[in-house]
């Protein structure tokens, strides 16, 4: 069954040590060069993989599950690189203001992507697109860079922080002058709204859905839950799906890549139940190809599968594509 249990919520003592260790990093990053950083961020992340035996065995079980890695071996170290690439993140937001150029975003999309992408390039039209996306590179400035490298205004969903003292430092940096950032509490009216008119509507989907925000797809060959919120503005409004992740490019210069995959479009069959499936799954297979091509920055810690390390090996012992609940 499910875990129906509740995180509660944080003490205040709590909430203001992990902020003061938080803040602390964060001026200490911000003073230092990105290259400095870097490596600073680096050592506390090896020292996290070390210690934290939880989190390090979870991201080296779960290689092997997905089958990116051969052995054991092969996915501590790759589990490692994650660790130290997820890590660059602090330093990235901290420079973030100072360091960000629009000439260092470049994108590797398919020709068809960047033609309905840019209108000049489009002659059909930008009708707006539902953008699936994922924790990989650098999502913080995801939004940011796809606005001013495509034009269009942005409308993304999102979670409260656990720590909300936390969050008022990493949406100072998240935010930009087209990005509108949505309470999830407000369910997909933001996101209609933004499509309505010809925007871009983001969703990340990587995490762990509850039964009532996903469906049962098939992730790296095994059964996870993904949240349908995509698929459901898909079949209401006819707008496209684009999959992308902003990657991170060697050189540790703060520079980055739009990676996007082809537009997903589907012609509804009439059964709802049967198309939203259908729709999740292309998003989620399209992400998956693009995780593959840069495993090393995906967080892979999450319990993103329901046959490991939830509890639930009994019930998806046997489970297959054809399963799918």
């Amino acid at each position: 069954m499910e875990n129906k249990k509740h995180k509660k919520p944080k003490s205040k003592f709590r909430i203001w040590w992990e902020y003061t260790l938080f803040a602390l990093m964060y001026r200490i990053m911000r003073t230092m060069p990105l290259k400095w950083g870097y490596g600073f961020s680096s050592l506390l992340m090896r020292m996290l993989f070390r210690f934290d035996r939880t989190h390090s065995g979870r991201s080296v079980q779960h290689l092997m599950h997905a089958g990116i890695a051969a052995d054991e071996r092969e996915a501590r170290a790759l589990a490692k690189r994650s660790f130290i690439e997820s890590g660059k993140l602090l330093p990235e937001i901290a420079k973030s203001d100072l360091l960000y150029r629009r000439e260092k975003i470049v994108a590797d999309a398919p020709e068809a992507t960047l033609d309905y992408l840019l209108a000049e390039r489009n002659p059909d039209g930008f009708e707006g697109v539902i953008m699936v996306t994922a924790h990989l590179g650098n999502w913080e400035i995801a939004g940011r860079a796809l606005t001013e490298f495509t034009g269009r205004r942005l409308t993304t969903l999102q979670r409260p922080f656990s720590n909300p003292k936390i969050g008022d430092i990493i949406l100072r940096h998240r935010s930009a002058p087209m990005v509108t950032l949505a309470d999830k509490k407000f369910g997909v009216r933001p996101l209609l709204r933004a499509l309505h008119r010809h925007e871009i509507a983001t969703v990340l989907i990587d995490q762990h859905a509850t039964k009532t925000e996903g469906v049962v797809c098939e992730f790296f060959g095994h059964p996870a839950r993904v949240h349908k919120t995509p698929a459901l503005l898909h079949l209401k409004t006819g707008v496209p799906i684009m999959p992308e992740v902003t990657t991170r490019l060697p050189g540790g210069d703060f520079r980055f890549a739009i990676t996007t995959g082809e537009l997903i479009r589907y012609t509804p069959t009439g059964d709802q139940e049967r198309d939203v499936q259908a729709v999740t799954q292309m998003c989620i297979s399209a992400l998956e190809e693009l995780i593959r091509r840069h495993p090393e920055q995906w967080w892979w810690a999450p319990r993103h599968w329901l046959d490991i390390n939830r509890g639930h090996d009994a019930e998806y012992a046997n489970w297959k594509p054809e399963n799918r609940v």
